[in-house]
């Protein structure tokens, strides 16, 4: 297992590259295909269209890019955001190994992690369940 100085350091650099993350953008890139209809009846399929897709409030929002170039950046901002989510993740890893060993016992200021109080207020003697039982 790493020391807490080696975890430490993992954190520093994964909180720098966070911080040289700026344009980020969520959601993907598609290519969208129209259907339409000849006045003879016969079929014809159009594009393809570049698409961007995100959820938004439950909801899923669709913009048609223009633009290659529009694409080619999209692509880069979402390929960002995509490494901005595994930089998060491990920095709450990091961040639980830390607590980990600071909760060990051996160690300079390490306390051992203590029950959890019930704040129940005391029942009143041969209220439980058990005692009802043994009263039949």
């Amino acid at each position: 297992m790493p020391t807490a100085e080696e975890i430490g350091a993992r954190r520093k650099s994964v909180l720098a590259e966070l911080a040289s993350l700026e344009e980020i953008r969520r959601g993907s890139v598609t290519e969208q295909y129209v259907e339409a209809t000849k006045k003879d009846g016969s079929k014809v399929r159009r594009g393809p269209y570049p698409l961007y897709t995100f959820k938004e409030n439950g909801r899923t929002v669709s913009r048609r890019l223009s633009r290659g170039e529009h694409v080619q950046r999209y692509d880069r901002q979402i390929q960002a955001f995509r490494r901005f989510q595994k930089l998060v993740a491990e920095l709450l890893r990091l961040g639980e190994q830390l607590s980990d060993l600071a909760g060990r016992p051996g160690k300079k200021g390490a306390t051992l992690p203590s029950k959890p109080r019930s704040r129940s207020k005391p029942k009143p003697p041969g209220s439980s369940k058990s005692s009802a039982r043994r009263k039949r």
